[in-house]
């Protein structure tokens, strides 16, 4: 599996973003702490592909709410057979997603299938988690219900089982709650009570293990595992404690210009398999 990654350029400073710093967003700082993440991700031995800083799109560096690509459901860690470019929920950002694209197309196999999203469907990646052969999909300010149904047709195709959550009092799914492994999800209550409310085989209790945060560590309800670690937005003391504790080696990782930006670790990267 391979990662795209974009560094911020100058225009980062004016990221969408409801973070109460979100004025104080250093263009400089956040390239710098860019550089340190993709260096720590190729030291785990994951491969990047990289794309050039875009000076005038300010969220281009979270390449994630653009690209979903999926290998089949039963073939976990398989080439993808499915790549599906979003269609962003905020308008501004939709320029984002034709180089992010056009990268994958050069990455995936030929007969990877590539989907497009169209109006009037909206979404976000960010919104989405896959674990084992479950796809939790947010609806949020960003993804409306077209977008979430038809990313649920389909994810269908390539043997998943996909959910439809709301999500509330927070910009997407992602944010409240991830992917730790397949069975183990890391998470503020807020982000599994979405789920929850997605229906009762979403994250069955004795199949699907929880962390669970307590809000003032919600920056680490975003964590990334790849390369057989799990990196994690630095200065979170109790979730990297409960990682250790359930096995994982844990990455952390200064992240403060991204969090700022209501960004983390699973926002920086959009996966290729």
């Amino acid at each position: 599996m391979k990662v795209i990654v974009r560094p911020p350029g100058q225009a980062f400073r004016r990221a969408l973003s409801e973070h109460p710093d979100r004025a104080s967003i250093d263009p400089g700082a956040a390239r710098r702490e860019h550089a340190a993440f993709v260096a720590a991700l190729r030291e785990a031995g994951v491969e990047v592909a990289s794309l050039p800083a875009d000076d005038e799109l300010p969220d281009a560096c979270f390449v994630s709410d653009v690209l979903l690509t999926l290998p089949r459901a039963d073939e976990p860690g398989g080439r993808a057979v499915l790549a599906v470019a979003t269609r962003p929920g905020a308008p501004g950002r939709r320029p984002e997603v034709a180089a992010v694209l056009a990268l994958a197309r050069s990455l995936v196999e030929p007969s990877c299938r590539v989907a497009e999203l169209r109006d009037p469907a909206t979404l976000d990646a960010g919104d989405v988690i896959v674990y084992g052969d479950r796809v939790a999909i947010g609806v949020s300010g960003r993804t409306n219900r077209e977008g979430a149904g038809r990313l649920a047709e389909l994810v269908r195709t390539a043997g998943y089982r996909p959910f439809l959550c709301p999500v509330e009092g927070r910009l997407h799914l992602a944010t409240w709650v991830t992917v730790v492994r397949p069975d183990l999800l890391v998470g503020v209550a807020g982000g599994f009570a979405s789920l929850d409310a997605g229906g009762p085989d979403v994250a069955p209790a004795g199949e699907i293990g929880r962390i669970v945060l307590p809000d003032d560590e919600v920056v680490a309800a975003n964590v990334l595992p790849l390369g057989g670690r799990v990196f994690v937005p630095a200065g979170c003391p109790r979730a990297a404690a409960a990682l250790r504790a359930a096995g994982e080696r844990v990455v952390e990782l200064e992240l403060d210009e991204f969090t700022k930006a209501d960004g983390g670790p699973t926002c920086l990267v959009a996966h290729v398999f």
